[in-house]
């Protein structure tokens, strides 16, 4: 199992999409900032709030996710 984080996750266009790498030294992603997806859509970021980190997750993104780590998909 590897500690290095191969994607990191954040609400975008009322889903929770996945992006490849970690997130830099505890930066936030603006509202509105271009973002590209592990499901190759380019979205814009929703500021992050208690109620849209509940949105649906992207199907498509959490299936590149798992492979990105050797999970079953």
């Amino acid at each position: 199992m590897t500690t290095e984080l191969k994607h990191h996750w954040q609400p975008a266009e009322k889903k929770r999409h996945a992006m490849a790498g970690r997130l830099p030294g505890g930066k936030q992603y603006r509202g509105g900032e271009t973002l590209t997806t592990l499901c190759e859509r380019s979205v814009e970021a929703a500021p992050s709030t208690d109620i849209n980190w509940l949105w649906p997750t992207c199907e498509e993104c959490m299936r590149a996710a798992k492979l990105r780590v050797g999970a079953p998909v």
